[in-house]
């Protein structure tokens, strides 16, 4: 058990923390921020998982294969982070310590919200019949340890796979994890996933209220506790995002509602309503650059974690480049934002070729 909750934190809290470090190496903005740190290495990991899946998937390639080149890949990563990050670290921890001392009411009021929600996560489970398929698919990848290679409603193997899960192998997300943290995929997705997710989608939520109330923490404990109540009060269906993000975490559908769009908005708030205009000349710059790789690998994460992420994804930011792009005059941003959404459209092209 405890052996489990170690690798549990590991993969889950330190891995993410390491690869944001990569990535906010190269940016001004937030570099120094926890909550970047772990938005952005979410967004690595789940991007790159895309990227290695799929091919292993129709290759017919095995869970153990996966599992070792995707830890490989994420190990080395980390490495290659501790390397050249290592002194960055203690002034991150001393700028957080900081910045919690500094914590208005509000913020501490929207904690003890966030902290309810994990009580009521840990005191109760809620399931549906999706869990029939997607920790169904998860435990039978992991009993036979292949990659989505059989039906988990009936065990037969599939003759064709089927082009509507194919694509997103969140399934297979939940296998690894279970895999390398060594705690059965039903565990993983309603206990641990549940909570780390949670704690993600409020990270992503501060990092966009920091970014449009300019980074004014009062108000953005405002924003918080506001946002915190709307969730909580958003149960007026059971189809609406707030309620996903409150019972249905486990799910790739919920973390894209819950999670990967707003971390659209918020890249897009980066992107294109910075001080400076991102035209021909700043777009060339390390922290530019970095952002852009940031949001193509989140465009991978999106079809990763469910189908309506290929087309929602690839739609919410086609909206913001040719918005922006008009505004700013700048074809440029145009095309960046096209070639940020080609993994939306791969997935879409091989969907059109399996169905």
């Amino acid at each position: 058990m405890i052996k489990s909750v170690v690798l549990a934190g590991i993969f889950m809290g330190a891995l993410p923390f390491l690869l944001g470090l990569l990535y906010t190496r190269f940016v001004e903005k937030e570099q120094d921020n926890i909550l970047m740190h772990m938005a952005a290495g979410y967004v690595i990991m789940f991007g790159v998982f895309e990227i290695l899946t799929l091919p292993l998937i129709f290759m017919g390639q095995s869970l153990s294969l996966l599992t070792g080149i995707y830890g490989g890949i994420m190990g080395a990563a980390c490495i290659a982070s501790l390397v050249l990050n290592y002194k960055r670290i203690p002034g991150i921890i001393c700028k957080t310590v900081f910045a919690v001392k500094s914590f208005t009411l509000c913020i501490w009021a929207q904690l003890l919200l966030i902290a309810g929600q994990i009580l009521v996560y840990m005191r109760y489970q809620y399931t549906n019949s999706d869990d029939a398929f997607f920790v169904a698919s998860a435990t039978t990848s992991l009993a036979t340890n292949t990659i989505f290679a059989y039906n988990p409603y009936t065990g037969a193997a599939y003759a064709k796979l089927p082009s509507r899960y194919v694509l997103s192998p969140f399934y297979a997300f939940t296998a690894v994890m279970s895999k390398l943290t060594e705690i059965h995929p039903a565990i993983v997705a309603h206990t641990v996933f549940m909570i780390v997710f949670l704690l993600l989608a409020y990270a992503v939520y501060a990092l966009i209220g920091r970014a449009l109330l300019s980074y004014n923490m009062e108000k953005v404990g405002y924003f918080m506790v506001v946002l915190s109540a709307l969730n909580i009060f958003a149960a007026y269906s059971e189809r609406t995002s707030s309620l996903f993000l409150l019972i249905r975490l486990w799910q790739g559908k919920a973390i894209l509602a819950g999670i990967l769009l707003p971390m659209v908005l918020y890249l897009a708030i980066r992107l294109f309503l910075s001080e400076k205009a991102p035209d021909e000349d700043c777009a060339h710059q390390p922290g530019r650059r970095a952002d852009w790789l940031l949001l193509f690998l989140l465009m991978s994460a999106c079809c990763m974690v469910s189908s309506m992420g290929i087309i929602l994804g690839a739609i919410m930011l086609g909206i913001f480049g040719m918005l922006f792009a008009w505004r700013q005059k700048s074809f440029r941003l145009l095309i960046y934002s096209a070639l940020c959404c080609v993994p939306n459209l791969l997935c879409a092209g091989i969907y059109l070729v399996i169905r």
